[in-house]
């Protein structure tokens, strides 16, 4: 299991267009992360789904960005 499985919308493609794309050399922001990966939009609306998810959600089982 990838870290970026457990974001919402991001399946196995997006999680190898990624990884492979950071081999590449490190994003420099969210645009940056867009505009190398296709097929990605909006990674923050992303990351806010699932900060919101782990806050409200009880059960959540893995928590990467809360405790």
């Amino acid at each position: 299991l990838h870290t970026l499985d457990l974001l919402p919308g991001i399946g196995k493609k997006l999680m190898w267009a990624i990884v492979e794309e950071r081999k590449k050399g490190a994003f420099s922001g969210f645009e940056d992360l867009t505009k190398r990966v296709k097929g990605l939009h909006h990674p923050e609306k992303i990351l806010a789904k699932r900060i919101e998810e782990e806050i409200t959600e009880e059960n959540t089982k893995y928590k990467l960005f809360t405790s």
